[in-house]
């Protein structure tokens, strides 16, 4: 049985340029592709039985043929390539690639390129995802606040005209449900709202809610890493009023962090970036600052 095998990294891509190809190739031999499989979307770095081709190698019988647009559209890590490479070897069926011209046979020949296309692809990848991190790196230090927004800060403000009568309700056992229903706004953005009012956090305890106390090391490392981010982030309390006044004066980071001397530039940045409050705020003035300049 004669395959063909599509895969685009992102959703904006498009298979049909792919098609063509291994319509074509399969043509010029005489072939009818039988059956295509695609993985649209999918990067080439996850793991083939997490993607549309693990299921097709398992279907593979001697004889078989997958014709693919380039080796890179199997896998972009060498070994990765290889074990396909190897698994197709044991069925007896070969694999073309379109643009390499390559054939995935049982032979030396085949073996030694297969690890030398498949120790490009990894090369290839491997400097991508450096010039992306050194990227994301240069943005920060402009003060672009890096990920998508967090939080909603329109919810979030309007809670604090009754912070007094959801403390006082949440004291007397109130569940965190019954509170976002009452005051109109989403459990999660509740629960997110006594977190950083009241430094409480949210346990599972049988089924419900439990607050405890929460403490200020514990709370600096509980967002989310970035790629960018090779250590914890170093979020520090600082002066919620002033901060606040900074942002809404278009201020960019690198000149809110001057206002800060007795913190680093990274700590200021990973401040703002992690705060539900701050973040979506300052994505509104400063923000749109720095992207006008580039």
């Amino acid at each position: 049985m004669i395959y063909g095998y599509l895969r685009v990294s992102s959703d904006e891509q498009d298979v049909n340029s792919q098609k063509q190809g291994v319509d074509k190739f399969a043509s010029d031999k005489g072939w009818v592709i039988e059956k295509y499989i695609t993985d649209e979307g999918v990067s080439g770095g996850k793991d083939p039985d997490k993607r549309n081709l693990g299921p097709l190698l398992k279907l593979l019988q001697k004889g078989d043929v997958i014709i693919s647009s380039e080796i890179s559209r199997l896998g972009r890590d060498l070994y990765m390539v290889m074990d396909i490479l190897h698994f197709c070897m044991e069925r007896g069926c070969i694999i073309y690639t379109v643009k390499d011209k390559f054939v995935l046979g049982d032979d030396i020949q085949s073996k030694v390129l297969a690890f030398a296309f498949g120790l490009s692809a990894e090369i290839e990848r491997q400097m991508i995802r450096q010039r992306t991190k050194e990227g994301l790196k240069l943005r920060m230090k402009m003060g672009v606040l890096l990920g998508r927004p967090i939080g909603k800060e329109s919810e979030m403000l309007k809670l604090d005209p009754h912070r007094q009568a959801i403390e006082e309700r949440f004291k007397w056992g109130v569940p965190v449900r019954r509170l976002a229903r009452d005051f109109g706004v989403d459990r999660n953005t509740m629960a997110r709202y006594l977190v950083i009012r009241k430094c409480y956090e949210f346990e599972k305890d049988g089924g419900q809610l439990r607050a405890t106390k929460l403490k200020i090391e514990k709370q600096k490392n509980r967002y989310r890493q970035y790629s960018y981010k090779e250590e914890p982030f170093k979020c520090v309390q600082v002066d919620e009023k002033k901060m606040t006044n900074l942002i809404k004066q278009d201020l960019t980071i690198p000149q809110i962090a001057e206002q800060f001397p007795e913190f680093t530039y990274e700590q200021v940045y990973d401040t703002i970036l992690c705060s539900e409050i701050f973040n979506p705020l300052y994505r509104k003035h400063g923000q749109l600052k720095v992207k006008n300049k580039q």
